[in-house]
């Protein structure tokens, strides 16, 4: 008879112990986890210093003076548009801000180049060859990646006829969005950029996406006008008429395609000079 009791009170016992060992190591853990925050897709991607910025801004709002203002400002708060010809004071005096920095430690920064909608976000260099900032930040610092820069055969101030950018073809960053230009939907949404001078806002109004030899004389600075706007209109992908006299300037994004060996793409567009600046 004891022996029974014994051996209930001992069932009664283990029982008990294997709630608690449950209850301890499923049903806590499992709540904890229910109370976690849920990480999607969206929760790895790092944002970019452009999507940042419009993401801290995005209810900024000023009124609108005018009609072309009312329309500016409808574009402002749609987010970045590479399709419409409107930068926003904001996004200037950001830039304008970050040329200063970078002036304080780069002697050969010419300008930054920016195209919303895109990781085309940088600063501009120009160097005393084509090579060095291949593989140099603008302090001078060996790196893969580069640094944007102007042709050393081109005038600083972009006045020449034609100014050559060289970029890398990058997975993410520097000229690599210019692959997806090559979609049509791209380009058309891409048609306006932003070039900053020590001095000046020039808009960037893209007309041309073409398909040329590294070895074309398109390269050879200074050409010949009339030759190179040939060269990018019988290669081109993409072309529309634009009207352009002997004396605009014309900035042409270059960086490695893959269409054939030695093949680079040429994202051209006509500078259009907006408002004085002063980075100092």
């Amino acid at each position: 008879m004891v022996k029974s009791i014994r051996f209930w009170v001992a069932a009664v016992l283990l029982t008990a112990l294997a709630g608690c060992m449950i209850i301890k190591y499923c049903i806590q853990p499992a709540q904890q986890r229910a109370s976690e925050p849920v990480k999607t897709a969206s929760s790895f991607i790092p944002v970019s210093g452009t999507e940042k910025a419009h993401k801290d801004n995005a209810n900024e709002t000023e009124p609108a003076e005018s009609p072309e203002e009312a329309e500016k400002s409808s574009a402002d708060d749609s987010g970045p548009d590479a399709s419409v010809p409107f930068i926003t004071e904001h996004k200037v005096n950001e830039i304008t801000g970050k040329m200063r920095e970078v002036v304080r430690y780069s002697s050969d920064l010419i300008g930054w180049i920016y195209i919303a909608d895109s990781d085309i976000d940088y600063p501009v260099v120009q160097g005393r060859d084509n090579q060095y900032y291949l593989h140099h930040t603008p302090d001078g610092r060996e790196n893969q990646l580069g640094t944007i820069f102007l042709s050393y055969k081109c005038t600083p101030d972009f006045s020449g006829a034609l100014n050559i950018l060289y970029g890398h073809n990058m997975q993410y960053g520097m000229f690599g969005d210019i692959r997806k230009f090559k979609e049509r939907e791209e380009f058309d949404k891409h048609r306006y950029g932003w070039l900053f001078t020590k001095e000046a806002l020039y808009r960037i109004d893209f007309f041309a996406l073409s398909i040329v030899s590294a070895y074309d004389r398109i390269y050879d600075i200074p050409a010949d006008s009339s030759e190179w706007k040939k060269i990018l209109k019988d290669n081109s992908m993409y072309y529309t008429e634009p009207e352009l006299k002997d004396n605009d300037p014309v900035v042409a994004l270059s960086t490695c395609a893959s269409d054939f060996k030695n093949a680079r793409a040429l994202f051209a567009g006509k500078l259009i000079w907006k408002q004085k600046i002063n980075i100092q």
